[in-house]
């Protein structure tokens, strides 16, 4: 056995590790993330103070995925869809509100 062989206990020999990123996933970085573009609009049109946001983040996904910034796209995808479920939550509440009100009104008579 000659003095440059590899070592019994290391395979490769006395090349140094691979540095792998654990946190880079390849079906993240080749799909963009949704968009959430109709919703944002449907949420506009039930609830606009907050639907316009989720309106204008949803239409930022597409233009910072395009430009490389891969990060900033799936940041508008979340808040785009955040703003869009609050947009729909505050339009359920005021629909219950409503009901509830206009049905008590109507009892009363």
């Amino acid at each position: 056995m000659s003095s440059s062989a590899a070592p019994s206990g290391t395979p490769g020999g006395s090349r140094s590790p691979v540095n792998v990123n654990v946190h880079t996933y390849p079906a993240q970085l080749q799909y963009p993330p949704r968009s959430y573009l109709v919703f944002g609009i449907l949420m506009t049109i039930c609830f606009w103070p907050t639907g316009i946001v989720a309106l204008v983040n949803a239409s930022r996904v597409n233009a910072h995925w395009k430009t490389g910034q891969h990060d900033k796209a799936r940041k508008a995808s979340r808040r785009a869809r955040n703003w869009g479920l609050w947009s729909l939550a505050i339009w359920v509440v005021v629909l219950v509100v409503v009901v509830f009100w206009s049905s008590i009104a109507y009892l009363n008579g």
